[in-house]
């Protein structure tokens, strides 16, 4: 009896696996099937297609050089008595000098907001030169304030999460995931940048709190990544797609007679079960991340002139991706739109 329970329950685990792993197909798979269904209604053959793909960026790359404006540890003592003496002292310390981007933007919006009220204390207490020395570093944090802010975000170690290499958009995702929290994110980067710009020091501080948990939520959900991935799967396959219904046209189509053919018919099925009902939907999807994102990252670097110059090179590639994206799905439209026309199967006819 016992061997008998072991080997329902090692059945039932095997059919749960197989379960599984049938509901996980691949984007890539999906496009094939949509393909060789194609290939065999339209008794056509094609080679395969490829998509220049964008080169990958590490985030070291994207960091800029900040400002070396150090107190040492006697002239730390000294500070002790303003509110900035611990912020200071952190930053001395093991852990401060190796502090994330974000955590160092923290620190030093800490000490722009509260630095000037020790710069007075200072100079009530006669000690001029430290006053001096203290307004010297805090002059050059101020102009480098969004050097701070670029470097917590595209400088992240989450930013590489964020567009790193990753699977593909769900295939049959309506609303595709972290979409909300990917572009709160990126929004509230947006409106941390303008409150510097404005020199709203004190509320960017206070809304700093909150960098950490947007920067976990942009790295966790890797929509950048997914989408160039969906990208680099739908560009070649939307071109062999198109290619396809256009030789099958070159050479006479499936309806020379302008009449549906019981071939046109099966054509059509594939039209709306798998194209209209599947691909076409997935497409919408990956435009829309496409579409949401891309704007957004433009904004970012408009607010830093100072960025890196690969670092617009490589925006310039993710929009050229798109582009391509828009292009190989037009071409796609125009095929499908042409042999249902001679089978007299478009909307309208």
């Amino acid at each position: 009896m016992k061997r008998l329970r072991s080997s329902y329950y090692a059945l039932a685990g095997l059919l749960l696996l197989v379960a599984a792993s049938s509901g996980c197909t691949s984007v890539n798979d999906q496009l094939d099937d949509y393909q060789a269904r194609l290939n065999r209604v339209l008794d056509e053959q094609t080679t395969a297609q490829s998509v220049t793909r964008v080169a990958r960026r590490p985030v070291q790359h994207n960091r800029l050089a900040l400002p070396q404006a150090d107190i040492n540890l006697l002239e730390l003592l000294r500070l002790d008595q303003c509110r900035i003496g611990l912020t200071v002292a952190q930053k001395n310390s093991s852990l401060g000098r190796v502090a994330l981007p974000s955590q160092q933007l923290l620190m030093e919006l800490e000490l722009l907001t509260h630095g000037p009220a020790c710069v007075a204390a200072l100079q009530q207490d006669g000690d001029e030169r430290l006053a001096a020395k203290l307004a010297t570093a805090l002059a050059q944090k101020q102009a480098a304030r969004l050097h701070y802010w670029w470097n917590a975000w595209p400088g992240s170690d989450e930013w590489q999460q964020f567009s790193g290499s990753h699977t593909p958009l769900d295939w049959m995702a309506q609303e595709p995931a972290a979409l909300e929290s990917t572009l709160l994110a990126l929004d509230f980067a947006l409106a941390q940048a303008g409150q510097l710009q404005r020199d709203e020091l004190a509320a960017a501080l206070q809304g700093s709190t909150m960098s950490e948990a947007h920067l976990q939520q942009l790295g966790q959900g890797k929509l950048l990544g997914r989408w160039l991935s969906s990208t680099y799967a739908l560009i070649p396959a939307l071109h062999q797609s198109a290619a396809v219904l256009e030789q099958r046209l070159q050479r006479g189509g499936l309806c020379p007679a302008g009449k549906p053919t019981a071939s046109a018919k099966i054509l059509q099925n594939v039209f709306v079960k798998f194209y209209a009902g599947e691909v076409q939907p997935y497409l919408a999807v990956t435009d829309r991340v496409g579409r949401e994102l891309l704007p957004r990252l433009e904004q970012m670097a408009l607010l830093m002139p100072e960025a890196p110059a690969g670092f617009s090179d490589w925006l310039a590639e993710l929009q050229r991706l798109r582009h391509e994206l828009a292009q190989a799905n037009q071409r796609h439209v125009k095929a499908w739109q042409a042999q249902l026309r001679q089978c007299g199967m478009m909307p309208g006819q």
